[in-house]
């Protein structure tokens, strides 16, 4: 398993463990998760929050990714997320769920 998907498995079950109702989004060409789209969507009683996992803090944007996240950002939650920040990524998570 790659470090990206080893590590959203892990925010998935920290979401879940918190109560979040999770979608994992996948691209598709056909008519799937627009570009831009993050991994990882999910939503608690009146909140909901958006993420995009990366591999490594350098992993660059894919098209409109950057662009997307921000725009969630401003209506709720967003973060791009990799290893060196998931930690501090995950006591907001706690304060907030």
């Amino acid at each position: 398993m790659s470090t990206e998907s080893s590590l959203q498995a892990n925010i998935r079950k920290h979401l879940k463990d918190n109560g979040c109702y999770v979608l994992k989004t996948r691209p598709d060409a056909r008519g799937g998760a627009p570009t831009g789209c993050p991994d990882i969507f999910f939503f608690k009683e009146g909140f909901w929050g958006a993420i995009e996992v990366k591999a490594s803090p350098t992993a660059p944007y894919r098209t409109l990714q950057k662009e997307t996240l921000a725009k969630l950002n401003g209506w709720s939650w967003a973060k791009r997320v990799d290893p060196s920040n998931w930690p501090a990524v995950r006591e907001e998570l706690d304060r907030i769920l």
